[in-house]
């Protein structure tokens, strides 16, 4: 625990959130039963659900030949893969190498921290809501059908298959909350613990029952949950529907984290 960050560095605080996105990928990567390929300036994953380059620390003339060795990679495999760059990669304009050769933007983020102990917990919350640790298999399928809704269901159970390896243990890193109203699974979190950082993620309520506080309510609860261990700072990145709940809870934006994806073509 002696890791612990104590306080927010706004000088340093997107490359801890950046860190930690990285720890939380790659360690959901290896608990599917993933590989991970360390190589010089570049981390990239591979497994069922997890295939996306991780962390990118390359000169830019060298850049372009390990993108399309990548691309090449999962193409003779037929599988797409993400490419995620955080504010220090983009200062180096990664992203226009990466769109020159093949790959497309995605989604542009703001990662966010609080310092747990400074968390703002009055704000309106679902009253008729019910948060349960996962903690079998049966409760993580829920949970990945409530994250993934609507996708087809070949998908889903791709997922379910990934996720059936991962340790529930309470000694686990990744811990998993489901949300129920009147017994119906209806919202999910996750929470990483790096030893440094809780992370929070998928923050995810099902279309009907938006709006009703669910959404901060899960927030509230997994930043709770990580301060009754210990941690002192959350991070997240945030997206379109969530951010303005997390700035009522007290997190802030600290740089942007974007994503590219690169898929197979389609046989015309």
């Amino acid at each position: 625990m002696s890791d612990i960050l104590q306080k927010i560095n706004p000088s340093s605080i997107s490359a801890t959130i950046d860190a930690s996105l990285i720890a939380y990928r790659s360690c959901l990567c290896t608990s599917c039963g993933g590989q991970l390929h360390q190589e010089p300036g570049v981390l990239w994953a591979e497994s069922e659900i997890v295939n996306a380059v991780l962390h990118t620390d390359l000169q830019l003339d060298t850049l372009p030949a390990t993108i399309e060795r990548v691309s090449s990679h999962f193409a003779q495999r037929e599988r797409g893969f993400q490419w995620f760059l955080g504010p220090s990669a983009q200062r180096q304009n990664y992203a226009d190498a990466l769109l020159a050769h093949g790959l497309e933007h995605d989604e542009d983020e703001p990662g966010m921290a609080v310092e747990l102990p400074a968390l703002q917990e009055d704000i309106p919350l679902a009253s008729n809501l019910t948060i349960l640790p996962v903690s079998n298999y049966e409760q993580l399928e829920q949970w990945i059908r409530v994250w993934l809704f609507p996708v087809p269901e070949e998908i889903v159970r791709k997922y379910i298959t990934a996720y059936a390896k991962i340790s529930l243990g309470a000694d686990s890193p990744l811990q998993f909350y489901l949300g129920l109203q009147d017994g119906q699974p209806v919202a999910t979190v996750c929470v990483f613990y790096d030893g440094s950082v809780a992370s929070i993620h998928y923050v995810v309520t099902l279309p009907e029952q938006r709006h009703q506080g669910i959404g901060g309510a899960m927030t509230l609860m997994a930043a709770r949950e990580a301060r009754a261990k210990g941690y002192r700072v959350a991070t997240l990145t945030a997206s379109p529907f969530g951010i303005n709940i997390y700035r009522r809870l007290g997190f802030r934006e600290y740089g942007t984290f974007s994503t590219y994806i690169w898929s197979p073509q389609e046989d015309m």
